[in-house]
Protein backbone atom coordinates (compact mmCIF):
# COMPACT_ATOMS: atom_id res chain seq x y z
CA UNK A 1 0.00 0.00 0.00
CA UNK A 2 2.70 2.15 0.98
CA UNK A 3 4.37 1.75 -2.19
CA UNK A 4 1.51 2.11 -4.61
CA UNK A 5 0.99 5.60 -2.42
CA UNK A 6 4.84 6.19 -3.15
CA UNK A 7 3.95 6.35 -7.05
CA UNK A 8 0.66 7.97 -6.94
CA UNK A 9 2.53 10.72 -5.34
CA UNK A 10 6.14 10.56 -7.60
CA UNK A 11 5.49 13.13 -10.01
CA UNK A 12 6.90 12.89 -13.76
CA UNK A 13 10.04 14.44 -14.60
CA UNK A 14 9.38 18.59 -14.54
CA UNK A 15 10.42 19.72 -18.11
CA UNK A 16 13.08 22.60 -18.01
CA UNK A 17 11.27 26.11 -18.36
CA UNK A 18 13.06 29.47 -18.94
CA UNK A 19 11.32 32.15 -16.31
CA UNK A 20 9.78 35.12 -18.41
CA UNK A 21 10.88 38.05 -16.80
CA UNK A 22 6.97 39.53 -16.20
CA UNK A 23 7.01 36.11 -13.60
CA UNK A 24 8.51 36.69 -9.90
CA UNK A 25 7.62 32.99 -8.39
CA UNK A 26 7.25 30.15 -11.05
CA UNK A 27 5.14 26.99 -10.85
CA UNK A 28 7.66 25.21 -8.10
CA UNK A 29 9.00 28.23 -6.36
CA UNK A 30 7.14 28.63 -2.68
CA UNK A 31 6.23 32.01 -2.21
CA UNK A 32 6.70 33.86 1.79
CA UNK A 33 3.46 33.43 3.27
CA UNK A 34 2.18 36.69 3.34
CA UNK A 35 2.94 36.90 -0.06
CA UNK A 36 0.73 33.72 -0.46
CA UNK A 37 -1.81 34.52 1.74
CA UNK A 38 -2.14 38.22 0.03
CA UNK A 39 -2.60 36.91 -3.70
CA UNK A 40 -4.80 33.38 -2.40
CA UNK A 41 -7.39 36.44 -0.79
CA UNK A 42 -7.40 37.92 -3.93
CA UNK A 43 -8.31 34.77 -5.70
CA UNK A 44 -10.94 33.50 -3.43
CA UNK A 45 -12.60 36.98 -3.34
CA UNK A 46 -13.07 36.49 -7.09
CA UNK A 47 -14.52 33.32 -7.00
CA UNK A 48 -17.32 34.42 -4.77
CA UNK A 49 -17.85 37.04 -7.40
CA UNK A 50 -18.55 34.29 -9.43
CA UNK A 51 -20.70 32.47 -7.31
CA UNK A 52 -23.33 34.16 -9.59
CA UNK A 53 -23.30 31.26 -11.97
CA UNK A 54 -24.30 28.78 -8.76
CA UNK A 55 -27.25 31.31 -8.55
CA UNK A 56 -28.47 31.37 -11.62
CA UNK A 57 -28.44 27.40 -10.98
CA UNK A 58 -30.18 27.29 -7.92
CA UNK A 59 -32.85 29.92 -9.29
CA UNK A 60 -33.42 27.48 -12.53
CA UNK A 61 -33.48 24.85 -10.41
CA UNK A 62 -36.46 26.19 -8.21
CA UNK A 63 -34.45 26.10 -4.76
CA UNK A 64 -35.46 28.11 -1.88
CA UNK A 65 -33.28 30.39 0.36
CA UNK A 66 -31.87 27.85 2.96
CA UNK A 67 -31.18 25.47 -0.16
CA UNK A 68 -29.67 28.19 -2.48
CA UNK A 69 -27.29 28.66 0.37
CA UNK A 70 -26.07 24.97 0.86
CA UNK A 71 -25.90 24.99 -2.83
CA UNK A 72 -23.14 27.85 -3.21
CA UNK A 73 -21.92 26.22 0.08
CA UNK A 74 -21.34 23.00 -1.40
CA UNK A 75 -20.30 24.66 -4.73
CA UNK A 76 -17.63 26.40 -2.96
CA UNK A 77 -15.89 22.94 -0.87
CA UNK A 78 -16.19 21.20 -3.90
CA UNK A 79 -13.90 23.25 -6.40
CA UNK A 80 -11.76 23.95 -3.21
CA UNK A 81 -11.20 20.43 -3.47
CA UNK A 82 -10.51 20.51 -7.63
CA UNK A 83 -8.58 23.79 -6.95
CA UNK A 84 -5.89 21.63 -4.32
CA UNK A 85 -5.97 18.83 -6.50
CA UNK A 86 -4.57 21.31 -9.28
CA UNK A 87 -2.48 23.01 -7.62
CA UNK A 88 -1.13 19.29 -6.37
CA UNK A 89 1.72 17.76 -8.30
CA UNK A 90 1.58 14.10 -8.72
CA UNK A 91 1.59 11.34 -11.07
CA UNK A 92 -2.36 12.01 -11.73
CA UNK A 93 -2.13 16.04 -10.81
CA UNK A 94 -0.43 18.88 -12.60
CA UNK A 95 0.84 21.20 -10.10
CA UNK A 96 -0.22 24.80 -11.59
CA UNK A 97 -2.13 27.96 -10.55
CA UNK A 98 -5.75 27.02 -11.61
CA UNK A 99 -8.70 27.97 -9.35
CA UNK A 100 -11.79 26.10 -10.68
CA UNK A 101 -15.29 27.91 -10.70
CA UNK A 102 -18.70 26.77 -11.88
CA UNK A 103 -19.18 26.62 -15.22
CA UNK A 104 -22.21 28.66 -17.40
CA UNK A 105 -21.57 26.60 -20.79
CA UNK A 106 -23.74 23.04 -18.88
CA UNK A 107 -26.55 25.19 -16.91
CA UNK A 108 -29.35 25.08 -19.72
CA UNK A 109 -28.27 21.52 -20.45
CA UNK A 110 -28.59 20.51 -17.01
CA UNK A 111 -31.70 21.87 -16.40
CA UNK A 112 -33.37 20.80 -19.10
CA UNK A 113 -32.18 17.67 -17.64
CA UNK A 114 -33.34 17.90 -14.23
CA UNK A 115 -37.28 19.08 -15.64
CA UNK A 116 -37.23 15.89 -17.91
CA UNK A 117 -35.69 13.09 -15.86
CA UNK A 118 -35.09 14.25 -12.49
CA UNK A 119 -32.07 15.26 -10.55
CA UNK A 120 -31.05 12.06 -10.27
CA UNK A 121 -30.96 11.68 -13.88
CA UNK A 122 -28.72 14.84 -14.33
CA UNK A 123 -26.54 13.66 -11.40
CA UNK A 124 -25.61 10.31 -13.02
CA UNK A 125 -25.25 12.43 -16.57
CA UNK A 126 -22.26 14.52 -15.13
CA UNK A 127 -21.03 11.29 -13.19
CA UNK A 128 -21.22 9.42 -16.51
CA UNK A 129 -19.90 12.12 -18.85
CA UNK A 130 -16.73 12.90 -16.85
CA UNK A 131 -15.81 9.21 -16.15
CA UNK A 132 -16.44 9.07 -20.11
CA UNK A 133 -14.06 11.90 -20.83
CA UNK A 134 -11.19 10.87 -18.62
CA UNK A 135 -11.00 7.62 -20.49
CA UNK A 136 -10.91 10.15 -23.93
CA UNK A 137 -8.45 12.63 -22.35
CA UNK A 138 -5.48 10.47 -23.65
CA UNK A 139 -7.19 11.12 -27.57
CA UNK A 140 -7.85 14.71 -27.11
CA UNK A 141 -5.40 16.30 -29.33
CA UNK A 142 -6.42 13.84 -32.26
CA UNK A 143 -10.42 15.24 -31.31
CA UNK A 144 -9.27 18.96 -31.78
CA UNK A 145 -9.73 18.39 -35.56
CA UNK A 146 -13.91 17.53 -34.61
CA UNK A 147 -13.77 21.09 -32.43
CA UNK A 148 -12.08 23.44 -33.80
CA UNK A 149 -12.03 26.96 -32.73
CA UNK A 150 -15.04 28.10 -35.44
CA UNK A 151 -16.90 24.88 -33.71
CA UNK A 152 -16.52 26.24 -30.35
CA UNK A 153 -16.70 30.00 -31.24
CA UNK A 154 -20.05 29.25 -32.08
CA UNK A 155 -20.87 27.36 -28.82
CA UNK A 156 -19.52 30.38 -26.74
CA UNK A 157 -21.29 33.34 -28.69
CA UNK A 158 -24.74 31.08 -28.46
CA UNK A 159 -24.38 30.31 -24.72
CA UNK A 160 -23.88 34.31 -24.55
CA UNK A 161 -26.90 34.48 -26.40
CA UNK A 162 -28.55 32.44 -23.85
CA UNK A 163 -27.82 34.68 -20.98
CA UNK A 164 -28.92 38.08 -22.37
CA UNK A 165 -32.72 37.25 -21.85
CA UNK A 166 -31.98 36.52 -18.33
CA UNK A 167 -29.47 39.35 -18.31
CA UNK A 168 -31.99 41.38 -18.84
CA UNK A 169 -34.65 40.31 -16.80
CA UNK A 170 -32.89 40.68 -13.86
CA UNK A 171 -31.38 44.37 -14.67
CA UNK A 172 -35.07 46.06 -15.66
CA UNK A 173 -36.68 43.79 -12.93
CA UNK A 174 -39.03 41.45 -15.46
CA UNK A 175 -37.47 38.44 -13.56
CA UNK A 176 -39.57 39.44 -10.43
CA UNK A 177 -43.14 39.09 -12.19
CA UNK A 178 -43.09 42.92 -12.71
CA UNK A 179 -42.84 45.89 -14.80
CA UNK A 180 -39.81 47.19 -16.05
CA UNK A 181 -38.25 49.62 -12.83
CA UNK A 182 -36.42 52.50 -13.62
CA UNK A 183 -34.27 51.77 -10.20
CA UNK A 184 -33.19 48.45 -11.41
CA UNK A 185 -32.14 49.29 -14.54
CA UNK A 186 -30.03 52.44 -13.32
CA UNK A 187 -28.31 49.75 -10.77
CA UNK A 188 -27.36 47.65 -13.30
CA UNK A 189 -26.50 50.28 -15.53
CA UNK A 190 -24.25 51.38 -12.57
CA UNK A 191 -22.92 47.64 -11.93
CA UNK A 192 -22.14 47.48 -16.13
CA UNK A 193 -20.28 50.71 -15.90
CA UNK A 194 -18.25 49.70 -13.08
CA UNK A 195 -17.43 46.80 -14.82
CA UNK A 196 -16.49 48.34 -18.05
CA UNK A 197 -14.43 51.58 -16.44
CA UNK A 198 -12.66 49.12 -14.83
CA UNK A 199 -11.68 47.35 -17.66
CA UNK A 200 -11.06 49.96 -20.30
CA UNK A 201 -9.05 52.53 -18.26
CA UNK A 202 -7.66 50.37 -15.22
CA UNK A 203 -4.71 49.22 -14.33
CA UNK A 204 -4.26 45.27 -14.89
CA UNK A 205 -4.87 44.69 -11.42
CA UNK A 206 -8.00 47.00 -11.71
CA UNK A 207 -9.02 44.81 -14.83
CA UNK A 208 -9.03 41.35 -12.76
CA UNK A 209 -11.09 42.71 -10.41
CA UNK A 210 -13.40 44.29 -12.60
CA UNK A 211 -16.47 41.94 -11.19
CA UNK A 212 -15.77 42.81 -7.96
CA UNK A 213 -15.42 46.99 -8.40
CA UNK A 214 -19.15 46.77 -10.28
CA UNK A 215 -20.70 44.56 -7.99
CA UNK A 216 -19.50 47.19 -5.11
CA UNK A 217 -20.96 49.99 -7.26
CA UNK A 218 -23.97 48.02 -7.78
CA UNK A 219 -24.76 47.24 -4.18
CA UNK A 220 -24.16 50.86 -3.13
CA UNK A 221 -26.35 51.90 -5.53
CA UNK A 222 -28.81 49.43 -4.34
CA UNK A 223 -28.52 50.40 -0.96
CA UNK A 224 -29.07 54.55 -2.11
CA UNK A 225 -32.09 53.65 -3.91
CA UNK A 226 -33.64 51.53 -1.66
CA UNK A 227 -33.69 47.92 -3.60
CA UNK A 228 -31.58 46.65 -0.42
CA UNK A 229 -33.45 43.87 1.46
CA UNK A 230 -32.92 45.18 4.92
CA UNK A 231 -34.72 42.29 6.46
CA UNK A 232 -32.73 39.68 4.46
CA UNK A 233 -29.85 40.87 6.34
CA UNK A 234 -31.70 39.64 9.88
CA UNK A 235 -30.84 36.21 8.51
CA UNK A 236 -27.11 36.59 8.93
CA UNK A 237 -27.45 37.37 12.33
CA UNK A 238 -29.98 33.52 13.05
CA UNK A 239 -27.26 31.99 11.12
CA UNK A 240 -24.39 29.46 12.77
CA UNK A 241 -20.77 30.36 12.70
CA UNK A 242 -19.73 26.84 11.09
CA UNK A 243 -22.55 24.33 9.42
CA UNK A 244 -21.87 21.69 7.06
CA UNK A 245 -22.34 23.05 3.80
CA UNK A 246 -25.05 20.31 2.14
CA UNK A 247 -26.95 20.64 5.41
CA UNK A 248 -30.23 21.69 3.62
CA UNK A 249 -30.16 20.04 0.53
CA UNK A 250 -31.51 16.48 0.04
CA UNK A 251 -30.39 14.01 -3.01
CA UNK A 252 -31.44 11.32 -4.48
CA UNK A 253 -29.14 8.44 -5.63
CA UNK A 254 -27.73 8.82 -9.15
CA UNK A 255 -29.66 7.88 -12.62
CA UNK A 256 -27.89 6.84 -16.10
CA UNK A 257 -29.87 8.16 -18.72
CA UNK A 258 -28.45 7.38 -21.42
CA UNK A 259 -30.64 10.20 -23.70
CA UNK A 260 -29.48 12.72 -20.35
CA UNK A 261 -25.85 11.08 -20.38
CA UNK A 262 -25.15 11.98 -24.19
CA UNK A 263 -26.35 16.15 -24.25
CA UNK A 264 -24.63 16.08 -21.28
CA UNK A 265 -21.16 14.27 -22.33
CA UNK A 266 -21.29 16.87 -25.82
CA UNK A 267 -21.09 19.73 -23.44
CA UNK A 268 -18.52 18.39 -21.45
CA UNK A 269 -16.43 17.90 -24.31
CA UNK A 270 -16.31 21.38 -25.19
CA UNK A 271 -15.41 21.98 -21.05
CA UNK A 272 -12.33 20.16 -21.94
CA UNK A 273 -11.45 21.96 -24.62
CA UNK A 274 -11.36 24.93 -22.93
CA UNK A 275 -9.67 23.36 -20.10
CA UNK A 276 -7.21 22.28 -22.38
CA UNK A 277 -6.68 25.88 -23.09
CA UNK A 278 -6.24 27.23 -20.02
CA UNK A 279 -3.38 24.24 -19.09
CA UNK A 280 -1.40 25.46 -22.38
CA UNK A 281 -2.21 29.03 -21.34
CA UNK A 282 -0.47 28.49 -17.79
CA UNK A 283 2.25 26.34 -19.81
CA UNK A 284 3.12 29.14 -21.98
CA UNK A 285 2.96 32.05 -19.33
CA UNK A 286 5.54 30.08 -17.21
CA UNK A 287 8.22 29.58 -20.26
CA UNK A 288 9.77 32.20 -21.94
CA UNK A 289 10.95 30.22 -24.54
CA UNK A 290 8.20 28.11 -25.17
CA UNK A 291 7.99 26.14 -28.34
CA UNK A 292 5.62 23.36 -27.80
CA UNK A 293 2.80 22.40 -25.64
CA UNK A 294 3.70 19.53 -22.14
CA UNK A 295 0.95 17.37 -22.95
CA UNK A 296 1.71 15.43 -20.10
CA UNK A 297 0.73 18.35 -17.57
CA UNK A 298 -2.12 19.51 -20.01
CA UNK A 299 -3.79 15.96 -19.65
CA UNK A 300 -3.36 15.36 -15.86
CA UNK A 301 -4.72 18.75 -15.55
CA UNK A 302 -7.94 17.45 -17.85
CA UNK A 303 -7.90 14.20 -15.90
CA UNK A 304 -8.16 16.46 -12.20
CA UNK A 305 -10.89 18.73 -13.50
CA UNK A 306 -13.41 15.40 -14.37
CA UNK A 307 -12.72 14.04 -10.96
CA UNK A 308 -13.83 17.51 -9.75
CA UNK A 309 -16.75 17.14 -11.83
CA UNK A 310 -17.32 13.77 -10.85
CA UNK A 311 -17.98 14.84 -6.91
CA UNK A 312 -19.88 17.65 -7.96
CA UNK A 313 -22.17 15.55 -10.22
CA UNK A 314 -22.75 13.33 -6.65
CA UNK A 315 -23.21 16.30 -5.01
CA UNK A 316 -26.61 17.45 -7.55
CA UNK A 317 -24.43 20.56 -8.91
CA UNK A 318 -23.29 21.55 -12.14
CA UNK A 319 -19.50 21.08 -13.40
CA UNK A 320 -16.95 23.46 -13.55
CA UNK A 321 -13.72 24.20 -14.75
CA UNK A 322 -10.91 26.37 -14.68
CA UNK A 323 -11.07 30.40 -14.34
CA UNK A 324 -9.36 32.49 -17.45
CA UNK A 325 -9.87 35.54 -14.97
CA UNK A 326 -8.18 33.79 -12.40
CA UNK A 327 -5.08 32.60 -14.81
CA UNK A 328 -5.34 36.63 -15.83
CA UNK A 329 -4.84 37.57 -12.31
CA UNK A 330 -2.00 35.34 -11.50
CA UNK A 331 -0.33 36.77 -14.61
CA UNK A 332 -0.92 40.15 -13.45
CA UNK A 333 0.85 39.60 -9.99
CA UNK A 334 3.62 38.01 -11.11
CA UNK A 335 3.01 35.01 -8.56
CA UNK A 336 2.28 31.87 -10.77
CA UNK A 337 3.60 29.11 -8.41
CA UNK A 338 1.28 26.30 -7.43
CA UNK A 339 1.22 26.57 -4.40
CA UNK A 340 -1.57 29.83 -4.45
CA UNK A 341 -3.80 27.07 -5.76
CA UNK A 342 -3.14 25.22 -2.69
CA UNK A 343 -4.01 28.24 -0.26
CA UNK A 344 -7.03 29.24 -2.74
CA UNK A 345 -8.39 25.72 -2.63
CA UNK A 346 -7.97 25.60 1.33
CA UNK A 347 -9.22 28.97 1.84
CA UNK A 348 -12.69 28.44 -0.50
CA UNK A 349 -12.94 25.08 1.35
CA UNK A 350 -12.75 26.95 4.89
CA UNK A 351 -14.85 29.85 3.90
CA UNK A 352 -17.77 26.35 2.62
CA UNK A 353 -18.52 25.68 6.19
CA UNK A 354 -19.17 29.64 7.07
CA UNK A 355 -22.85 30.32 6.19
CA UNK A 356 -22.46 33.78 6.42
CA UNK A 357 -20.33 33.98 3.40
CA UNK A 358 -22.54 31.85 1.09
CA UNK A 359 -25.88 33.70 2.71
CA UNK A 360 -23.96 37.11 0.99
CA UNK A 361 -23.44 36.10 -1.97
CA UNK A 362 -27.25 34.63 -2.27
CA UNK A 363 -28.10 38.20 -0.81
CA UNK A 364 -26.31 40.20 -3.93
CA UNK A 365 -29.02 42.02 -5.52
CA UNK A 366 -31.05 41.39 -8.01
CA UNK A 367 -30.02 44.00 -10.64
CA UNK A 368 -26.02 43.65 -9.70
CA UNK A 369 -26.78 39.74 -10.79
CA UNK A 370 -28.32 41.18 -13.92
CA UNK A 371 -25.53 43.76 -15.10
CA UNK A 372 -23.17 41.18 -14.12
CA UNK A 373 -24.74 38.26 -16.49
CA UNK A 374 -25.05 41.44 -19.58
CA UNK A 375 -21.43 41.83 -18.92
CA UNK A 376 -21.01 38.50 -19.36
CA UNK A 377 -23.10 37.89 -22.66
CA UNK A 378 -21.41 40.48 -23.93
CA UNK A 379 -18.07 39.41 -23.30
CA UNK A 380 -19.08 35.58 -24.66
CA UNK A 381 -20.38 36.71 -27.38
CA UNK A 382 -17.77 38.83 -28.64
CA UNK A 383 -15.15 36.02 -27.85
CA UNK A 384 -17.35 33.54 -29.81
CA UNK A 385 -16.93 36.02 -32.42
CA UNK A 386 -13.16 36.10 -31.89
CA UNK A 387 -12.55 32.46 -32.00
CA UNK A 388 -14.58 31.85 -35.22
CA UNK A 389 -12.05 34.50 -37.08
CA UNK A 390 -9.11 33.72 -35.78
CA UNK A 391 -9.26 31.31 -38.48
CA UNK A 392 -9.10 31.43 -42.44
CA UNK A 393 -12.94 30.64 -43.45
CA UNK A 394 -14.05 29.33 -47.02
CA UNK A 395 -17.25 28.72 -48.29
CA UNK A 396 -17.70 25.75 -46.01
CA UNK A 397 -16.64 26.75 -42.76
CA UNK A 398 -18.89 30.20 -43.51
CA UNK A 399 -21.55 27.79 -43.88
CA UNK A 400 -20.84 25.71 -40.95
CA UNK A 401 -21.09 29.16 -39.11
CA UNK A 402 -23.83 31.00 -40.34
CA UNK A 403 -26.33 28.18 -40.06
CA UNK A 404 -25.64 26.57 -36.65
CA UNK A 405 -26.09 30.38 -35.27
CA UNK A 406 -29.42 30.74 -37.66
CA UNK A 407 -30.33 27.40 -36.60
CA UNK A 408 -29.30 28.10 -31.98
CA UNK A 409 -30.97 31.81 -33.02
CA UNK A 410 -34.38 30.27 -34.34
CA UNK A 411 -34.86 28.43 -31.00
CA UNK A 412 -34.09 31.18 -28.89
CA UNK A 413 -35.89 33.32 -30.61
CA UNK A 414 -39.29 30.78 -31.32
CA UNK A 415 -39.08 28.35 -28.56
CA UNK A 416 -42.41 26.59 -29.46
CA UNK A 417 -40.71 25.45 -32.98
CA UNK A 418 -39.61 22.41 -30.51
CA UNK A 419 -43.37 21.63 -28.72
CA UNK A 420 -44.22 18.89 -31.56
CA UNK A 421 -40.70 17.01 -30.78
CA UNK A 422 -40.63 13.22 -29.53
CA UNK A 423 -40.31 13.14 -26.25
CA UNK A 424 -37.25 11.11 -26.19
CA UNK A 425 -35.28 14.14 -27.86
CA UNK A 426 -36.75 16.58 -25.36
CA UNK A 427 -33.47 16.85 -23.82
CA UNK A 428 -31.34 17.65 -26.87
CA UNK A 429 -34.06 20.21 -28.58
CA UNK A 430 -34.83 21.99 -25.53
CA UNK A 431 -31.82 23.91 -25.65
CA UNK A 432 -30.66 26.22 -28.22
CA UNK A 433 -27.10 25.70 -27.26
CA UNK A 434 -27.33 22.00 -27.13
CA UNK A 435 -28.96 22.19 -31.03
CA UNK A 436 -26.65 24.58 -32.58
CA UNK A 437 -23.32 22.88 -31.10
CA UNK A 438 -24.60 20.08 -32.58
CA UNK A 439 -25.26 21.88 -35.87
CA UNK A 440 -22.08 23.09 -36.01
CA UNK A 441 -20.23 19.74 -35.28
CA UNK A 442 -22.32 17.73 -38.31
CA UNK A 443 -21.80 20.21 -40.64
CA UNK A 444 -17.76 20.42 -39.56
CA UNK A 445 -17.87 16.76 -40.11
CA UNK A 446 -20.10 16.76 -43.19
CA UNK A 447 -17.87 19.57 -45.28
CA UNK A 448 -14.53 17.27 -44.13
CA UNK A 449 -15.75 14.70 -46.35
CA UNK A 450 -13.19 14.73 -49.43
CA UNK A 451 -11.08 17.78 -48.07
CA UNK A 452 -7.43 15.78 -48.37
CA UNK A 453 -5.01 17.37 -45.53
CA UNK A 454 -1.87 17.23 -47.39
CA UNK A 455 -1.50 19.06 -50.92
CA UNK A 456 1.48 18.47 -53.71
CA UNK A 457 2.42 21.17 -56.30
CA UNK A 458 5.70 21.49 -58.19
CA UNK A 459 6.52 25.39 -58.54
CA UNK A 460 7.28 26.23 -62.02
CA UNK A 461 8.79 30.02 -61.74
CA UNK A 462 12.06 30.87 -61.10
CA UNK A 463 11.14 33.33 -58.54
CA UNK A 464 7.92 31.59 -56.68
CA UNK A 465 6.93 33.47 -53.81
CA UNK A 466 3.95 34.71 -55.23
CA UNK A 467 3.07 31.11 -55.92
CA UNK A 468 3.76 29.59 -53.00
CA UNK A 469 2.02 32.27 -50.90
CA UNK A 470 -1.06 31.59 -53.24
CA UNK A 471 -1.05 27.63 -52.75
CA UNK A 472 -0.57 27.95 -49.10
CA UNK A 473 -3.43 30.76 -48.86
CA UNK A 474 -5.90 28.55 -51.01
CA UNK A 475 -5.47 25.48 -48.99
CA UNK A 476 -5.20 27.01 -44.82
CA UNK A 477 -8.70 28.77 -46.24
CA UNK A 478 -10.34 24.61 -46.96
CA UNK A 479 -8.66 23.75 -43.74
CA UNK A 480 -9.46 26.09 -41.57
CA UNK A 481 -5.63 27.05 -40.78
CA UNK A 482 -4.51 29.82 -38.43
CA UNK A 483 -3.76 33.17 -40.57
CA UNK A 484 -0.63 33.73 -39.41
CA UNK A 485 0.88 30.81 -39.32
CA UNK A 486 -0.01 30.13 -42.94
CA UNK A 487 1.77 33.93 -43.84
CA UNK A 488 4.46 32.80 -41.49
CA UNK A 489 5.55 29.53 -43.68
CA UNK A 490 4.91 31.57 -46.54
CA UNK A 491 7.49 34.03 -45.92
CA UNK A 492 9.87 31.01 -44.43
CA UNK A 493 9.59 28.49 -47.95
CA UNK A 494 9.84 31.99 -50.12
CA UNK A 495 12.96 32.65 -48.09
CA UNK A 496 14.13 29.11 -47.86
CA UNK A 497 13.70 29.15 -52.23
CA UNK A 498 15.44 31.89 -52.32
CA UNK A 499 18.65 30.62 -50.37
CA UNK A 500 18.23 27.35 -52.15
CA UNK A 501 18.61 28.89 -55.56
CA UNK A 502 20.89 31.86 -54.54
CA UNK A 503 23.20 28.82 -53.69
CA UNK A 504 23.05 26.93 -56.74
CA UNK A 505 22.15 23.67 -54.47
CA UNK A 506 18.91 22.69 -57.11
CA UNK A 507 19.33 20.79 -59.89
CA UNK A 508 15.68 19.83 -61.50
CA UNK A 509 12.14 20.63 -60.53
CA UNK A 510 11.12 21.43 -57.05
CA UNK A 511 8.13 19.77 -55.21
CA UNK A 512 6.20 21.67 -52.60
CA UNK A 513 4.05 19.27 -50.48
CA UNK A 514 2.28 20.43 -47.35
CA UNK A 515 0.78 18.28 -45.04
CA UNK A 516 -2.36 20.11 -41.72
CA UNK A 517 -3.26 18.15 -38.97
CA UNK A 518 -4.85 20.30 -36.39
CA UNK A 519 -1.53 20.65 -34.53
CA UNK A 520 1.03 21.41 -37.13
CA UNK A 521 1.77 22.52 -40.59
CA UNK A 522 4.52 20.68 -42.03
CA UNK A 523 5.70 22.44 -45.54
CA UNK A 524 8.44 19.81 -47.49
CA UNK A 525 10.35 21.50 -50.70
CA UNK A 526 11.58 17.97 -52.58
CA UNK A 527 14.55 18.40 -55.19
CA UNK A 528 17.21 16.88 -57.09
CA UNK A 529 20.79 18.29 -55.66
CA UNK A 530 22.58 19.10 -52.50
CA UNK A 531 20.57 19.38 -49.10
CA UNK A 532 20.63 22.90 -47.31
CA UNK A 533 23.51 23.25 -44.87
CA UNK A 534 21.79 24.72 -41.47
CA UNK A 535 24.57 23.89 -38.95
CA UNK A 536 25.60 27.38 -39.40
CA UNK A 537 24.94 29.57 -36.70
CA UNK A 538 25.91 32.21 -34.54
CA UNK A 539 25.12 36.59 -34.85
CA UNK A 540 26.70 37.43 -38.51
CA UNK A 541 28.51 41.18 -38.56
CA UNK A 542 27.48 42.14 -41.99
CA UNK A 543 29.58 45.61 -41.36
CA UNK A 544 32.64 43.50 -41.85
CA UNK A 545 31.45 41.05 -44.63
CA UNK A 546 30.05 44.25 -46.79
CA UNK A 547 33.84 45.89 -46.28
CA UNK A 548 35.35 42.84 -47.36
CA UNK A 549 36.46 42.23 -50.51
CA UNK A 550 36.21 38.18 -50.52
CA UNK A 551 32.99 37.85 -52.37
CA UNK A 552 32.83 34.28 -51.36
CA UNK A 553 33.00 35.30 -47.43
CA UNK A 554 29.75 37.62 -48.31
CA UNK A 555 27.63 34.84 -49.88
CA UNK A 556 28.68 32.26 -47.09
CA UNK A 557 27.47 35.35 -44.67
CA UNK A 558 24.18 36.33 -46.52
CA UNK A 559 23.98 32.61 -46.51
CA UNK A 560 24.14 32.35 -42.72
CA UNK A 561 21.75 35.12 -42.43
CA UNK A 562 19.06 33.24 -44.67
CA UNK A 563 19.76 29.96 -42.63
CA UNK A 564 18.83 32.08 -39.53
CA UNK A 565 16.23 33.54 -40.63
CA UNK A 566 14.43 30.69 -42.03
CA UNK A 567 14.99 28.18 -38.46
CA UNK A 568 13.48 31.66 -36.68
CA UNK A 569 10.51 31.86 -39.18
CA UNK A 570 9.58 27.84 -38.50
CA UNK A 571 9.65 25.72 -35.41
CA UNK A 572 11.31 23.19 -36.49
CA UNK A 573 13.41 22.66 -39.55
CA UNK A 574 15.23 19.48 -40.93
CA UNK A 575 17.69 19.45 -43.99
CA UNK A 576 18.28 15.35 -45.51
CA UNK A 577 18.77 13.63 -48.90
CA UNK A 578 16.61 10.33 -49.34
CA UNK A 579 16.78 8.42 -52.18
CA UNK A 580 18.65 10.23 -54.02
CA UNK A 581 16.83 13.55 -53.50
CA UNK A 582 17.40 15.95 -51.16
CA UNK A 583 14.74 17.62 -48.74
CA UNK A 584 14.09 20.01 -46.51
CA UNK A 585 11.04 20.45 -44.10
CA UNK A 586 9.78 22.94 -41.92
CA UNK A 587 7.11 22.13 -38.99
CA UNK A 588 4.96 25.19 -37.99
CA UNK A 589 3.00 24.73 -34.64
CA UNK A 590 -0.60 25.59 -34.89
Amino acid sequence: MTAILKWVLTPPPEPERVQPEEVIYRLKDRPPVKVLLAVAGQHSLLVLMLMVYALLAAAALGLGYAETISYVSSSLLILGIGTVLQGLRSRFTPGVPLVSILSPVPLATYVTIVSLHGLGAAMGAVIAANLILMLLVPYLPRLRAYFPPEVIGVVILLLGMELVSSGVSRSVGLNEGTGVSGAQALVAIGTLVGIIAASVWGSMRFRIMAVLIGTVIGSLLSLWLGLFDFQALERLEGQPLLALPWQNISLPMPEFVPMAILPYLIVELFGAMDQVAVSLTIDKLNHKKWRRADMNLVSRSVMTNCFQNMLLGAAGLISGGASSAHVGLAHASGVMSRYVSLMTGAIMMLLAFIPAIATLVVLTPEPVVGGILVYTAAFLIVSGMQLIFSRMLDMKRSFTVGLSIVVGLSLLILPRITEQAPEWSETIVGSALMVGSLCAIGLNLLFRIGIKKTASRELENDHPGAEIAEFLEHHGKIWGAREEVIRRAGLAIGEAMETLQGAELIEGPVTLTVRFDEVDVVCALSYEGRKLDLGQGGQVDLDALLEDEDDSALDAGMMQVSSMMITRLADRVRAFERKGRANLVLQFEH
